[in-house]
């Protein structure tokens, strides 16, 4: 594998974390709704209110999102985007109640996946020939898909066999790696 490829995988490995991450949390707590609302003595319904507003916040500050990260650089918003992003998800693991719950995972999360994810699109664009970069969106689609389809699976199984909060836990350390990892995307 030539330094090329390799760097280029790395650029790809890093926004398509950061796209599995924002797609993720769309779906992953939805089989453990039950279990959120019980730890925190709230309803149901409290819990979808959290993930439905996670997603209007998203879909309402992304260009917003996109035009700050024109203005400041993509490779900086991005890296602001997982900052905030992480600072949600830490809030939402350590959350005491649905007040705090709201707070991290759907203003804080959101705000964050609304700058991650228009740089994600213009980062692929700058950093892989036009050629390649069918192939480069389509393997960050490809990590946003998967993490649909396995939101419910991960979500069930760190549910079932630790708690709920790990999930948000790891979405952290994820966050971290992408941190790391971002000096390697060009701008």
């Amino acid at each position: 594998m030539t330094a090329e490829k390799a760097a280029a995988g790395v650029v790809l490995m890093t926004l398509g974390v950061g796209q599995f991450l924002m797609t993720l949390d769309s779906s992953v707590m939805n089989v453990s709704i039950a279990y959120v609302a019980n730890d925190l003595g709230t309803t149901v319904t409290g819990i979808q209110t959290a993930i439905t507003l996670y997603t209007l916040v998203m879909a309402t500050l992304m260009i917003t999102g996109g035009k700050i990260g024109a203005m400041i650089g993509r490779r900086r918003a991005y890296a602001i985007g997982c900052i905030i992003y992480g600072a949600g998800s830490l809030t939402t693991a350590l959350s005491p109640n649905l007040p705090v719950l709201i707070l991290g995972w759907s203003f804080l999360e959101g705000t964050g996946a609304a700058l991650i994810m228009p740089a994600t699109v213009a980062l692929v664009a700058g950093n892989f020939p036009a050629a390649r970069r069918p192939t480069a969106y389509g393997l960050i689609a490809a990590a946003g898909a998967m993490a649909v389809a396995a939101g419910p699976l991960i979500g069930g199984a760190v549910t079932t066999f630790a708690s709920w909060r790990w999930v948000f836990a790891g979405e952290v350390a994820l966050v971290l790696l992408i941190l790391v990892l971002i000096r390697k995307v060009q701008d």
